[in-house]
């Protein structure tokens, strides 16, 4: 995947994890390259390894690597592999090493029809009330290790997860959980503490995974020089068992005899943490390794002319998109009129071909096209018309005087543009405006500030226009847009409200039926757009490069080619 396919949430909170494959991503910067080191979590010792360990570790992957599947990520391994994560070790690194390690929970998000389907759990029911969840799990569950995986690996997991002290990532979405008991062997119930819509109790009841009791019990729960497990564990519950694990030099993993799915197809999974991120795609050219998952968008056009290479690219249902963002507070963009004349002058295809080294599509609404599960494709789309928009500016009292454009005070129009610096597209697309709003007489300053500076200026509402970038995250639109759209939402940086729009993203957050539900996002979609707080451009898509020697490869509609334990069925092509 493109590795400027960030997702900066304007907040801490995250709302569901990606072990469960709800997909959310923690907020972090809006242009990364690498992954910054992760601090050890407070009252714990550094696990960082010696010159030796280290050195122990690099000659082990090397002689792993041969006849194994080998991963060239751009990024360095999460420095832990704890099921349940503090805020400061959750993010990219983390959820793919989670994927191979713990797998998924009592469900999964099917990549394809964007539903949930079974997993550890045979099967589940909600009640009439949608406030309990009762899960079932399967017969014959084990550990890595052979033994049993029972319902009290969950509750162990349940116990010690919900304690605020342990700073889990996800305490808020356990916050919703009144109750996680058994009332028998093999017998879930989740207990919530108010009606939620059915994926939104799903997600929050399939936030806890099991931990290995028989392992962890008596260890604490986030020391990882006292309990080891956090760092490698040993006994795990997902296609693939830890057998070398070092952040900077990389890890190797091996087949669990014991995963219920079966034997994966590849025996021995290698991670490269690849420096620098260019080199990422450089290896797999060079038959060092299999598969780049993130690479420079510059290094798109070259990987997809590699004739030793499979690029495969999608759009995906979460995929990272570009916003024109007005701020509703400040005087002369309270006036619709005006929102739309600047939204009309700009060719939304033209400034993708600007600003992007990769292709996208299209998008009009608060979810991308890509999202089949809720996306509204009638709504007003504010095509390109420069004559629209200055008759929109003349109703609204704008003259053209010269080069300037005066307001109906008879000021010339000056508006500021901010975008953070570190965005390649975002700094194109900023110049691009500025193009095409001096076309009706407008003046716009384009400001590009460092990624903390940015946020701290669009957080506080000091701008004009804002560029941002949201996605990755749930297709849920309730776990995902609605903090940007809500009075007050921890993301809603435009200033815009709506009674109407609050009571149907109230509504449709408890809304049992989902017929009922699609007609609510349907109609807030409709109504959001009428509005037009901000002008949503084009997503980007998504784009992953594979070696032709790997077989059984296909994109689903999420960000990752490995979800649904996608991995465990590739094999080396005969």
């Amino acid at each position: 995947m493109n590795a400027d396919r960030v997702h900066p949430e304007l907040g801490p909170r995250v709302a569901a994890r990606l072990i469960t494959l709800i997909l959310l991503i923690l907020p972090i910067a809006a242009a990364c390259g690498t992954q910054p080191p992760v601090p050890a979590p407070a009252g714990t010792q550094s696990t960082k390894p010696s010159r030796s360990a280290a050195a122990d570790a690099a000659k082990a992957v090397a002689e792993a690597s041969a006849g194994a599947f080998v991963i060239a990520d751009a990024k360095p391994l999460s420095r832990t592999v704890h099921p349940y994560p503090t805020a400061s070790s959750y993010g990219e690194s983390w959820s793919q090493a989670a994927r191979l390690i713990w797998g998924a929970g009592l469900l999964d998000l099917d990549a394809n029809t964007l539903e949930y389907i079974p997993y550890l759990a045979s099967e589940w029911n909600i009640s009439d009330d949608g406030k309990t969840v009762t899960f079932k799990l399967r017969d014959g569950l084990k550990w890595s290790d052979g033994q049993p995986l029972t319902v009290d690996d969950f509750l162990f997991a349940w116990q010690n997860a919900a304690k605020e002290e342990n700073d889990f990532a996800e305490l808020d979405a356990l916050g919703q959980i009144e109750s996680y008991t058994s009332p028998g062997p093999g017998s879930i119930v989740v207990k919530l503490d108010e009606t939620l819509a059915r994926d939104i109790a799903l997600a929050v009841a399939n936030t806890i995974v099991p931990v290995p009791r028989h392992v962890w019990s008596g260890k604490p729960w986030n020391d990882p020089v006292v309990n080891p497990e956090i760092s490698k564990p040993t006994v795990v519950s997902g296609p693939y068992v830890p057998k070398e694990w070092n952040a900077t030099e990389g890890a190797v993993l091996e087949r669990n005899p014991s995963w219920f799915k079966g034997q994966p197809s590849l025996e021995r999974v290698v991670l490269r943490p690849i420096q620098p991120p260019s080199a990422a795609v450089d290896v797999v050219r060079g038959n060092q390794a299999h598969w780049a998952p993130t690479i420079q968008p510059s290094q798109y056009a070259d990987a997809r002319q590699d004739p030793n290479l499979n690029l495969y690219e999608w759009s995906a249902a979460n995929g990272v998109y570009r916003v024109l963002e007005f701020n509703l507070t400040r005087e002369p963009l309270k006036d619709k009129r005006l929102r739309e004349a600047l939204s009309r002058a700009v060719n939304r295809q033209e400034a993708m071909q600007v600003a992007e080294s990769t292709p996208g599509d299209l998008q009009y609404t608060f979810l991308s096209p890509g999202n089949t599960r809720w996306h509204n494709a009638n709504v007003e789309k504010y095509e390109f018309s420069l004559d629209r928009a200055r008759t929109l500016l003349q109703e609204a009292g704008y003259r053209r005087e010269g080069d300037r454009l005066l307001d109906p005070r008879g000021q010339a129009l000056e508006l500021q543009l901010l975008y953070p610096s570190s965005s390649g597209p975002r700094a194109r697309l900023a110049t691009y405006l500025q193009q095409q709003y001096r076309q009706l007489g407008v003046e716009l300053e384009t400001k590009g500030l460092e990624t903390n500076a940015y946020f701290d200026e669009v957080t506080k509402g000091n701008f004009d226009l804002s560029l941002g970038t949201w996605g990755g995250g749930s297709i849920d639109p309730d776990l995902a847009a609605k903090g940007q759209l809500v009075s007050g939402g921890p993301q809603n940086v435009t200033g815009f409200s709506s009674e109407r729009v609050d009571n149907l993203f109230r509504q449709a957050a408890s809304e049992l039926d989902p017929i009922k539900r699609k007609a609510l996002y349907d109609e807030l979609q409709r109504l959001v757009s009428d509005e037009l707080p901000s002008l949503y451009l084009y997503v980007v898509r998504s784009f992953s490069p594979m070696s032709k020697s790997v077989a059984g490869v296909q994109p689903n509609k999420l960000e990752a080619l490995d979800l649904n334990d996608a991995l465990t069925r590739w094999s080396h092509a005969r």
